[in-house]
């Protein structure tokens, strides 16, 4: 097996008027795990990855977030895996989701966080950080509002903004040498 990591660091809260674009360009991305750009591209078609993905770490108090893109694959899809990827990244930041792609997503977020509540340590967790930031479940509930509202110009805009393929840091590791002799 090998390993593909690319990451960027993002300054910014999630009290950030561009988050909840963000969380959903993600989403899209790579962030819905197997219903996602990514998965879509280098895991079912392509069969490039055993699991591929991105994360959005975006925190209350602090301007110290990041995104985060992975995959692990056979080292000898390494050259493919990578060109695909940057092939999804760039056709998001160019052309942005489909109207369909968005309403799945933001459906499948959604009814993620409603599910979370259901779940009793998501929600004394929430309730706990609820109280040490000093929010309540109104906040919640303004940041699914603001999902609902989403369009994808706004997620493109986003997405643009703060994703920025130049600036991020790659890391690959596995063992290439056998893969190269292959």
């Amino acid at each position: 097996n090998a390993f593909f990591m690319t990451a960027l660091a993002l300054p910014m809260k999630d009290e950030d008027p561009d988050y909840p674009a963000l969380l959903m360009g993600n989403w899209m991305l790579g962030g819905g795990a197997l219903k996602s750009r990514l998965a879509d591209r280098i895991r079912q078609k392509e069969g490039l990855s055993y699991g591929v993905g991105s994360q959005l770490a975006i925190y209350p108090q602090d301007p110290a977030g990041n995104w985060v893109a992975y995959a692990m694959f056979n080292p000898a899809n390494l050259v493919k895996l990578e060109q695909a990827f940057r092939e999804e990244l760039d056709k998001a930041l160019k052309d942005g989701f489909t109207a369909e792609e968005l309403g799945a997503a933001k459906t499948a977020w959604l009814q993620g966080q409603e599910t979370s509540r259901t779940q009793d340590g998501a929600l004394a967790g929430r309730l706990v950080s609820n109280l040490f930031l000093g929010r309540d479940m109104a906040w919640q509930e303004a940041l699914e509002a603001k999902v609902k509202a989403l369009t994808n110009e706004q997620i493109l805009a986003s997405l643009r903004k703060h994703l920025d393929p130049s600036k991020l840091s790659i890391v690959k590791a596995g063992d290439f040498a056998k893969a190269d002799k292959k």
